[in-house]
């Protein structure tokens, strides 16, 4: 008797899908854009793009980057291709064209260059020229009030 029931739970356990216990946790929407480079978008609730983050993935093709790092020319060319400077608008904050402004929180390097329409962040590390990550915000009145 013990048996069977041993059986049966193996049984129910090996039938159940195994995506079955992610659908507790939300999806999320990735894609490749270069080798190893994720692009992330996050949408208002009228399904507008509001934010996109850009990472290195940490495991790719059995490998994995401890260091997944991204130089400031990678981000800024992804930049162009996701947020062409014909839709950026004018430079923001009133500063010039192109105009970088860096914070340094502790160990963190956080830059940012703003425009009328949309900004982006940089994220790093401040005893390195490698940047972790890279958000793009859109400054539409749907993607504030996410």
């Amino acid at each position: 008797m013990v048996k069977l029931i041993a059986s049966i739970c193996l049984l129910a356990f090996i039938l159940v899908p195994s995506s079955a216990g992610f659908k507790r946790y939300h999806i999320v929407e990735a894609y490749e854009v270069r080798p190893g480079v994720l692009i992330t978008p996050v949408y208002s609730a009228g399904r507008e793009v509001c934010e996109i983050s850009i990472e290195k993935r940490h495991f790719s093709n059995n490998n994995v980057d401890i260091d997944a790092t991204m130089s400031k020319e990678q981000i800024l060319s992804l930049f162009d291709e996701i947020a062409p400077r014909e839709e950026r608008g004018q430079p923001g904050w009133k500063v010039p064209g192109d105009t970088e402004i860096t914070e340094v929180d502790s160990e963190i390097l956080t830059t940012r260059i703003p425009y009328e329409n949309v900004s982006l962040a940089i994220y790093g590390r401040k005893d390195s020229q490698k940047y972790v990550a890279a958000i793009i915000s859109w400054n539409k009145p749907q993607c504030n009030a996410k």
